[in-house]
C-alpha cells in the first residue's frame, strides 16, 4: 500500500511540474523572442514580473506585459537574465529532486510514529524554503555576470518584497542588495 501512495505521490508532483503548470501558461501566452536558446513568452498581466519553467517540452521563460511596459529594455534583460539563471543552474529540477526526497520520506514516515509527521512536515518546509531563497540569491549572482549591478539592483529595490516571513520563497531586499554587493 505504501508503494502505491508513493507511487502515486510522486506520479503527480512530476506531472504537475513538467507537464500540467507548464501546458496551462503556455496556453495563455504569447512567443516574444529567444535567448540563450531558451524561448521568452509574454503573458498579458499588469503585474510586473517574469518566471521560468522547466517542462517536458524544455524550458522557458515567461515575462508580463506590466514588465515590459514598465521598464526599459535594460532592466528587461536584467530579470530576464536572473530567470536563465535559474534555468542554466537546474533549479526546478533540483526542487523537484528535493520534493521527490520529502515524499519518500513521508511515506516511510507513515508506517513509524503520525507524531513525527508534523515537525517533519514543518522542517521539510523550512528546508524547501531555505533552498528556495538560495535559488534566488544565486540567480540574481549569475545575471550579474551578464548585466549591469545597477539594474539589478533597481530592479530588486522597486519590486521585491521589503520583509519575508516564514513562507516567503524570496530574500529580502537587503539580503539580495547585500548579496549582488559581495
Amino acid at each position: 500500500m505504501d508503494l502505491i501512495i508513493t507511487f502515486g505521490l510522486l506520479t503527480l508532483v512530476i506531472l504537475l511540474e513538467f507537464v500540467v503548470v507548464p501546458a496551462i501558461v503556455l496556453k495563455r501566452v504569447t512567443k516574444f523572442s529567444t535567448l540563450y536558446d531558451y524561448p521568452i513568452y509574454i503573458v498579458n498581466s499588469n503585474e510586473v514580473n517574469a518566471y521560468s519553467l522547466t517542462s517536458v517540452w524544455g524550458k522557458f521563460i515567461v515575462i508580463t506585459r506590466g514588465l515590459v511596459n514598465g521598464e526599459d529594455e535594460e532592466h528587461v534583460r536584467a530579470a530576464i537574465m536572473h530567470e536563465v539563471g535559474h534555468l542554466k543552474l537546474n533549479h526546478h529540477v533540483k526542487m523537484s529532486l528535493y520534493i521527490i526526497s520529502i515524499i519518500i520520506a513521508f511515506t516511510y514516515l507513515l508506517n513509524l510514529n503520525l507524531f513525527v509527521l508534523i515537525p517533519f512536515g514543518l522542517f521539510a518546509l523550512f528546508m524547501q524554503r531555505y533552498f528556495q531563497r538560495r535559488f534566488e540569491l544565486s540567480a540574481d549572482k549569475f545575471a550579474l555576470r551578464f548585466t549591469n549591478r545597477r539594474l539589478l539592483e533597481d530592479l530588486i529595490t522597486k519590486y521585491d518584497v521589503k520583509e519575508t516571513t516564514f513562507l516567503s520563497t524570496h530574500p529580502n531586499i537587503h539580503v539580495r542588495l547585500k548579496n549582488i554587493d559581495q
